[in-house]
């Protein structure tokens, strides 16, 4: 079952590959692409392909153009390029499945865990630069919240929750974990925001968060309970 969905979360991805030409920049943009490991200036005019990671810096903004759409990561965010795309609900809830079992513990009948490093957790030069770059994960997190503001909300909550496996600490930023799981609901996934408004309700909120997931929380319940 687990190669099953392997194998379609990866074939989809491959229908979607695509490369994105770079329109516009301001300020402080750099990729990190292929093999390379070291962070590379971007420029006006350049092909960025589907491995590619770019952030930005401070007061710094790029505009990628490619399938017919233009894509502008703001300032302090960062986003795999393979990232930016349209899914159908079926497909997100493909990949949220693909995630559950990834962090579903895999004791190989020893007690320890097994290696998970499968679609999404690649341990590359790439992700252990990623890893040691302090506060990536929000950047990665404002990624995916522009993914969202250009309609690609099931792209933005698939980035998401692979950032908050990656990055550990950023589970415990309520705001954002508030606004992809109102994103579940919005599709009307109503089990898998349930999940994840449960989760919330552990963090140290603000009365006002406290107030908001509450509130979704009882009404996914009365949702559930009349289907």
């Amino acid at each position: 079952m687990k190669k099953l969905i392997l194998f379609l979360i990866l074939s989809t991805g491959f229908m979607f590959a695509q490369e994105y030409t770079v329109t516009k920049i301001n300020g402080d943009v750099k990729h990190l692409s292929g093999g390379n490991e070291n962070w590379v200036e971007l420029k006006t005019g350049e092909t960025i392909e589907q491995d590619a990671v770019i952030s930005t810096g401070n007061n710094s903004s790029i505009t990628l153009k490619g399938n017919n759409q233009h894509f502008t990561l703001i300032e302090s965010s960062a986003i795999s390029v393979s990232s930016i795309k349209e899914m159908s609900t079926d497909e997100l809830l493909l990949a949220l499945a693909m995630e559950d079992i990834i962090n579903a513990p895999n004791n190989n009948g020893n007690g320890k865990s097994g290696n998970t490093a499968v679609y999404g957790t690649d341990e590359s030069s790439k992700d252990k630069l990623e890893m040691a770059a302090g506060e990536f994960g929000i950047k990665r997190l404002n990624g995916a919240m522009q993914l969202a503001a250009s309609d690609m909300k099931e792209s933005a909550v698939v980035v998401a929750r692979e950032t908050f496996r990656k990055y550990p600490d950023t589970k415990s930023l309520s705001s954002y974990r508030i606004f992809f799981a109102e994103i579940l609901f919005e599709k009307g996934l109503y089990n898998e925001a349930f999940e994840e408004f449960n989760e919330i309700a552990e963090l140290e909120l603000s009365d006002k968060e406290k107030l908001k997931v509450d509130e979704k929380t009882e009404t996914i319940k009365k949702i559930l309970l009349s289907n």
